[in-house]
């Protein structure tokens, strides 16, 4: 009887893992993090031939902020290929660019961690950006 139930688990555990793995992880998996000592906001992801930037609401300190971006969802038909940005504006209402995924096609899954560090006098960010992207 012990025996029939082990293989049975084993059957079972060998199941579910080779359908986890099967199926496709669509997009990227995007967590922002606020570490800096004042809140954070007017910040959005956007890539070329997206169909509209992904605003990121305002996230309090100590907070994050977790999000899946599909680029099949997302993107228009001409979308081939691009790179995600995260961008905001300082206080002057200079344009800032971080690069959260370098490059990606349609198809590519990932994920990938933006640590705010901290915020200068001027709105400047200090970000720290960690991804992973796979081909499929």
């Amino acid at each position: 009887m012990k025996k029939k139930l082990v293989v049975t688990v084993i059957f079972l555990l060998g199941i579910i893992g080779t359908v986890g793995y099967l199926l496709p992880i669509e997009g990227f998996d995007i967590e922002v993090k606020n570490q800096a000592k004042k809140e954070v906001s007017g910040l959005y992801l956007t890539y070329d031939n997206i169909k509209k930037d992904i605003k990121i609401p305002t996230i309090k300190s100590g907070d994050k902020y977790k999000l899946n971006i599909n680029q099949n969802e997302n993107s228009t038909e001409e979308f081939d290929e691009a790179a995600l940005k995260l961008e905001y504006k300082d206080n002057k209402g200079n344009l800032h660019t971080e690069y959260v995924i370098g490059y990606f096609e349609k198809g590519y899954s990932g994920d990938a961690t933006v640590n705010i560090k901290s915020i200068d006098a001027n709105g400047k960010l200090e970000i720290e950006i960690k991804e992973n992207t796979s081909l499929y």
